[in-house]
C-alpha cells in the first residue's frame, strides 16, 4: 500500500519510552589515503552515519574539493584558525555500495592532482515495530490537510537554506544530556498492518517541562508550532547541518535568535502527534537524515 507523505513526517505517534535502554557510545576510526592530505573519521560506514573530513596541512595545501553523491565539499586551506573540515552524511536509506569520492587538490604553487578513492558502504538492519493505534492517528482530517501540505513545503525550505560558514562550537551534545535516548533510529514502524514510516531520530523520554538544550551552537531557522511535530524547534548549524527538535510544550527562542551550545531553548512536552512527555531529537545533513548520536561522537574542534 502507497503510504501518504504525511506519515513520512510522523516523528512519534507511540512513545513506549517508559525504560529506555541505555545507548552504547560507539569508538571513532580514522582513514587515509596514501598522497592526499585528507583525514576520514567516523564511528561506522553504514546508514544513518556521518563522516568527518579534515585536511591535512602538512605539506600546504590551497584547497581540497570532494565530490560525493552529486555533491561539493570544499576544505579551505587558506582559512584561519583549527583544522578546516567538512560533515558527510551518510542517509539512512543509502544501500551497500561502494560510495566514490573524486578529490581534487589545489596546492600553492597553482598546480592541481585528482584522484578518485572509494568507500564500501555496509550493510545495516534497522530494527522493525508494529504499532496499533486510532486510524485518526494516522491521517490528519480534511480540514487541516492543507495546513499539513503548507508546513511540509515551510520545512523543506529552512532544510535547503544553506549558511556556507560553520555556526557550530566543538562537537555535539544530547539537548537532554542526564536522560537515554531509545535505539530507535531508523526504526521500520507499520500502523495497522497497513501504513508504513522510518523513524528519522532518536525519542529521549523525559518529565514534562524539563528544559532541552541546544546540541551546538547556531541560528534558529525555525521555531514554531506545527501539527504532526507539535512545537517545533531547527537550528542552522552552518555548512548543511540541521537539528530538529520537537514536541515541545514551550519554546523559549524565535526564528533568528543566535544560540550557544547548551543554551536552554524550549521544554519537553507532548504536542503533536505524541502520547507521551519526550523530545524527538533529529539531524540532517544536506538531504542526509542521519543518527544524531553518530554526529555527537565526533571530535570536532572548537
Amino acid at each position: 500500500m502507497k503510504k501518504p507523505p504525511f506519515i513520512l513526517l510522523l516523528l512519534a505517534v507511540i512513545v513506549g519510552l517508559a525504560a529506555p535502554a541505555a545507548r552504547p557510545r560507539r569508538e571513532t576510526q580514522s582513514l587515509a589515503f596514501q598522497g592526499i592530505p585528507m583525514e576520514l573519521v567516523f564511528r561506522a560506514l553504514q546508514p544513518g552515519e556521518v563522516i568527518l573530513a579534515e585536511l591535512k596541512q602538512t605539506p600546504p595545501v590551497k584547497r581540497l574539493i570532494l565530490e560525493i553523491r552529486n555533491r561539493r565539499y570544499v576544505l579551505d586551506g587558506s582559512a584561519a584558525g583549527a583544522r578546516p573540515f567538512v560533515l558527510i552524511g551518510i542517509d539512512l536509506a543509502v544501500k551497500p555500495e561502494p560510495l566514490l569520492m573524486r578529490i581534487t587538490e589545489e596546492k600553492p604553487d597553482g598546480t592541481v592532482e585528482k584522484f578518485r578513492e572509494e568507500l564500501f558502504i555496509e550493510a545495516k538492519e534497522f530494527s522493525r515495530k508494529r504499532f496499533y493505534v486510532n486510524e485518526a492517528m494516522l491521517a490528519p482530517p480534511a480540514a487541516e490537510q492543507e495546513r499539513v501540505k503548507r508546513e511540509q513545503e515551510l520545512v523543506a525550505a529552512v532544510y535547503g537554506t544553506i549558511t556556507p560558514e560553520w555556526l557550530g562550537t566543538g562537537g555535539f551534545m544530547s539537548p537532554l544530556p542526564d536522560r537515554e535516548a531509545a535505539p530507535n533510529f531508523g526504526q521500520q514502524r507499520i500502523y495497522n498492518k497497513s501504513h508504513t514510516s522510518v523513524h528519522q531520530g532518536v525519542d529521549i523520554a523525559a518529565p514534562w517541562g524539563s528544559p532541552a538544550r541546544a546540541s551546538n551552537s547556531g541560528r534558529v531557522a525555525l521555531a514554531s508550532s506545527l501539527y504532526l511535530s507539535g512545537k517545533t524547534v531547527i537550528i542552522d548549524h552552518g555548512q548543511g547541518v540541521f537539528s530538529l527538535y520537537c514536541h515541545f510544550s514551550q519554546i523559549l527562542v524565535k526564528r533568528g535568535d543566535l544560540v550557544k551550545k547548551g543554551q536552554v531553548i524550549a521544554k519537553v512536552g507532548n504536542t503533536g502527534r505524541s502520547t507521551g512527555p519526550h523530545l524527538h531529537w533529529g539531524i540532517r545533513i544536506f538531504d542526509s537524515r542521519v543518527d544524531p548520536f553518530s554526529l555527537v561522537s565526533l571530535p570536532l574542534h572548537d
